[in-house]
């Protein structure tokens, strides 16, 4: 498969990728710097996902030289953490920026080459998190705009059916990433006590639930999110 995935340069994005190579998949990856050297294969686009016009350049280069992708994963995304009557409305356009506004341009510009896919059940994933379920306090901001994506896997999910192409979101507990390092180590501990499945999220977690949710063997899946960890 030929897979496209945003904010590659640290974190999950970073390990999906080297995880997805091994698998024998090609993998382009995207993120505003490059980050540390990669797997042979990999190729790297460096967009600030947040301008336009650098996301329609990148997939035009993509259409340019190969003409199709198999699937998209929408990673790239920020946190911020603050009482909403101390926010910063400019930091929270900027949150939304990325986090909803760029997902969305992903997607419209991804289905022009998923219609062209070479894969049986081509698609697309969106990442969410816990934060969204929880209501946590600090982070209004930031699980609104995870609401948003999900809203947007279940809307957008019905309009590209008729193109063969499905959308779905998978919704993660704390995972050890940049994200997550300034969390205090007993709020993150009161997260996961929240969890059915009382323990860290870890990244071998995560990768059957990407493989599946991308693979064919999920053809008859889309507009669902899938929360990790027994949230619920």
């Amino acid at each position: 498969m030929l897979i496209l995935i945003t904010g590659t340069r640290t974190g999950l994005g970073k390990m999906l990728v080297k995880y997805l190579i091994e698998r024998g998949h090609t993998v382009i990856g995207c993120s505003r710097r490059e980050g540390m050297r990669m797997p042979s294969g990999y190729i790297h686009f460096n967009v600030d996902l947040t301008h336009s016009e650098s996301v329609t350049a990148m997939f035009h280069k993509i259409r340019k030289s190969y003409g199709y992708i198999d699937a998209l994963v929408n990673n790239a995304g920020v946190s911020i953490m603050e009482p909403f009557l101390l926010s910063d409305l400019d930091s929270t356009k900027r949150l939304y920026n990325l986090n909803v506004f760029s997902v969305m341009q992903c997607c419209r510009e991804a289905v022009k080459l998923l219609k062209n896919s070479r894969s049986g059940s081509p698609s697309i994933l969106n990442i969410s998190s816990v934060a969204r379920f929880f209501s946590l306090e600090g982070h209004l901001a930031y699980a609104t705009s995870k609401a948003a994506v999900e809203q947007l896997t279940r809307s957008l999910s019905r309009e590209v059916a008729p193109l063969n192409i499905r959308v779905n979101t998978l919704g993660l507990p704390p995972l050890r990433t940049a994200l997550t390092r300034t969390l205090k180590k007993e709020k993150i501990e009161a997260l996961i006590a929240r969890q059915a499945i009382k323990r860290p999220c870890e990244f071998l977690d995560i990768v059957g639930p990407v493989e599946f949710l991308l693979s064919d063997a999920s053809s008859f899946v889309s507009g669902e999110t899938l929360y990790l960890g027994g949230v619920r």
